[in-house]
């Protein structure tokens, strides 16, 4: 038995694995894709799954490991990322193990597959003159970092009253008094904020030109409001920092006339590149009842 490994990472795990042919009708991604996800079990971790995007890179990399005749290149990352790219694959995060053997494979390192951020699986593999080149990539997709992150945010109760009790803090020690949560100025700015997110804008005039005024206007409130835009961030604590850092967001904040506050909180919900999939985006608005 002759074997070459090599892999992004220094790893250690072991694994009982099967070669390139097919069984009973199971193709030998197939077998791969037990044997991990057998080994994932053992670890606790959830099963991976077979992604034809990851699978297209995997083999174009064992068939180029073949023509270079038994010679395990490791590819730039750029490159790898690029390939990707191209597939149509949105990956947060990447790992590529490589084998070759002249035989079938008995074992290979690799702690990145029982890694539970790794969900998605590509084989490739790739003979000549006798040996297998073995491509292994595992792949975290950005939605499902997207979707693990934006999680604590689904409770949009409790994100409101957090939000505002970090408002009102900083306005008690500021010797102001407490902003009040305002149901109409709730419905503002969520409004605005999946208006932003279902046609791809940021910004406080919406495409017909409605500011932030005229936006609550429309809905009832009758007094002019400050507004507070933040995007890309993913729990309360971020977006508040964010604002205060902004001496004009922070002047919304600590207006001694207001007495309402609104929050507003729009989520992308694609699993994509598409617009919209992997956003964020906060609006608070400020009354002055």
């Amino acid at each position: 038995m002759r074997w070459i490994r090599w892999s992004v990472c220094a790893l250690v795990l072991a694994f009982a694995l099967y070669g390139v042919r097919a069984h009973g009708g199971v193709s030998w991604q197939e077998e791969w894709l037990t044997r991990f996800s057998r080994e994932r079990a053992r670890a606790g971790v959830p099963p991976l799954r077979l992604s034809p995007a990851l699978a297209q890179v995997a083999q174009r990399q064992a068939e180029e490991m073949a023509r270079n005749g038994r010679r395990l290149r490791s590819p730039s990352s750029r490159m790898v990322s690029e390939q990707l790219r191209q597939v149509g694959y949105s990956a947060h995060d990447w790992r590529e193990v490589f084998a070759l053997s002249d035989e079938e494979p008995e074992a290979i390192a690799e702690d990145a597959v029982v890694d539970r951020r790794f969900l998605d699986l590509g084989v490739g593999a790739a003979a000549v003159d006798g040996y297998t080149f073995y491509v292994f990539l595992l792949g975290w997709h950005q939605g499902d970092y997207f979707a693990g992150v934006t999680a604590p945010l689904g409770d949009r109760a409790r994100v409101a009253a957090e939000m505002l009790a970090r408002v009102n803090e900083v306005r008690r020690r500021a010797g102001l008094p407490p902003l009040r949560s305002s149901h109409l100025l709730d419905q503002v700015s969520q409004e605005h904020a999946e208006d932003m997110l279902t046609h791809s804008y940021f910004g406080h005039q919406s495409p017909e030109g409605l500011g932030p005024t005229e936006r609550a206007r429309a809905d009832g409130y009758l007094a002019g409001i400050g507004e507070n835009l933040v995007e890309e961030r993913y729990t309360v604590q971020e977006a508040f920092d964010a604002w205060m850092s902004s001496p004009g967001h922070r002047g919304n904040i600590l207006d001694p006339d207001c007495r309402d506050f609104g929050l507003g909180l729009a989520v992308g919900a694609g699993y994509d590149a598409a617009p919209g999939a992997y956003r964020v985006i906060w609006v608070q608005s400020f009354g002055r009842g």
